[in-house]
Order: C-alpha cells, then sequence, then structure tokens
C-alpha cells in the first residue's frame, strides 16, 4: 500500500469501525504523538479509541502524500458538540504510521462568498507538476506571510474558502495588511500536484497559533486556500510538542 491508502485505512479503521487490531497491525511499534489527544505510544492511541462513542465517525475528505509524510483533512464527528474540522499530518515508515500532528476546530459555515472549508477540488491533479507547486507556495509563505515583502502574485480568480475571507486578490491584500495571515515559522509543506499543504506557527511566542494552509497552485499562481487555525494546546499529555 502507498503512504496515503495506509493512513486512509487507519483512519477509518480506528475511528470509524473503532477496529483496535488496526493499532497493532498499522502503528508503531514507536509511536511519536503530537496531539494533545492522546499520550505518546501506541497505548496512548488504544485509549483514544476505546474512549470513542460508538456513533461518533470520520469523514475523510481530502488526503495528499509527498513521500512519507501524509495531510488528511476531514470531519470528526462525536469528539465534541459540534463537528470538528481537522488537519492531520501522519508519517509513515515502510507499512506502519510512526508520527502524528494535528489541529481541530469546529467546523465553520459558509463564507460570503458561499464557499465552505471543505468544498472545492478533492483531488490533485497536475502531478507532474509537484515540484514547481512547492516552490510557488514556499516562496509566498515565506517571502509575503512570514518575511512581509515580495511580490503578491495570485490567479486572478483566486478562491478563498475561509469564513473570514473573500475571494480575488484585494481582501487578500487587506488580510495580508493586517496582519490576519501572519506566519511566525514554516514547520512542514507537503505537495502532491497542485496541492501543496503547510503547517506553521502564528500568533505570538505568548499566544501561538497552529496554521494549516492547503493551497491550490494553477500556472505558477496561487489560485486557491482552505485554512484551520487554532491555539497550540496550553498543555499537552506527552513531551513532544505540538510541531
Amino acid at each position: 500500500m502507498s503512504p496515503q491508502e495506509i493512513v486512509a485505512q487507519a483512519t477509518d479503521r480506528l475511528f470509524n469501525a473503532k477496529d483496535l487490531s488496526a493499532v497493532d497491525e498499522l502503528f508503531g511499534p514507536v509511536y511519536t504523538q503530537h496531539s494533545a489527544l492522546a499520550p505518546d505510544g501506541t497505548p496512548g492511541l488504544r485509549g483514544l479509541v476505546s474512549g470513542l462513542s460508538a456513533d461518533s465517525h470520520y469523514d475523510l475528505v481530502r488526503i495528499l502524500g509527498d513521500g512519507d509524510l501524509v495531510v488528511t483533512q476531514g470531519v470528526f464527528h462525536g469528539f465534541a458538540p459540534v463537528p470538528l474540522l481537522g488537519f492531520d499530518v501522519w508519517r509513515v515508515e515502510g507499512d506502519r504510521v510512526v508520527e502524528h500532528w494535528d489541529a481541530l476546530g469546529p467546523l465553520a459555515g459558509a463564507s460570503p462568498n458561499g464557499r465552505t472549508p471543505l468544498d472545492g477540488p478533492l483531488e490533485p491533479t497536475h502531478r507532474e507538476d509537484a515540484e514547481r507547486a512547492r516552490r510557488v507556495v514556499e516562496d509566498f509563505v515565506d517571502g509575503v506571510l512570514i518575511r512581509g515583502s515580495g511580490p503578491l502574485d495570485v490567479a486572478p480568480d483566486y478562491a478563498e474558502h475561509d469564513p473570514q475571507g473573500l475571494d480575488g486578490q484585494d481582501d487578500l491584500e487587506r488580510r495580508i495588511s493586517s496582519g490576519e495571515l501572519r506566519r511566525r515559522v514554516l514547520h512542514q509543506v507537503i505537495a502532491e500536484g497542485d496541492l501543496v499543504y503547510t503547517r506553521s506557527e502564528a500568533g505570538s511566542e505568548e499566544a501561538p497559533l497552529i496554521a494549516n494552509d492547503l493551497w491550490r497552485v494553477a500556472d505558477g499562481r496561487i489560485a486557491e486556500h482552505w485554512s484551520l487555525v487554532v491555539p497550540v494546546p496550553p498543555q499537552l499529555p506527552h513531551g513532544n510538542g505540538a510541531f
């Protein structure tokens, strides 16, 4: 199985079937946890799944793979009183998942443009252009969102799925100028075809945030954006950190 297939099977068996044998078959033996939901190691994962309600479930929306890293975007039901939008990053070695990062936040409604955090293209295209797309996004995040310099070269029909934003370059410029989209440190970049995911630190050192951004690149420009920005948990049940 590919890393994407391993992760898709693992999330379905754990969060939908509540199949604890998936922990033994698809994870570890060393499993490094960065989530606030469970302690380190496979026993922590087993405990998390054991505590889920029978009617909880997970809807996988998008999955991207880049070498040994896989990112999933989906919706967790039954983990909280409201559905939670989640971005999860999984590191795979061989045929097992060995490390996990996540970010969860309430699933927001539609933006003023009528776009939701989930709609839009579901699968990457133009897989042969992944490295070009990666460079475009890395230059944009590092140059514009972190350093505050560099050209704002986005597609004329730029589409924004963040409920706080509008389509088009003008509103994107406003949000960048206001600091709303400021990022401090870029930690992970996962590219497959025209879709590129970035996981960054945002906010301040006193109130750090986890910024999950998914970008679609078209003709060498940023053309579409999905995001989830949540606070770094103040306490974690392990010593691995959120990043």
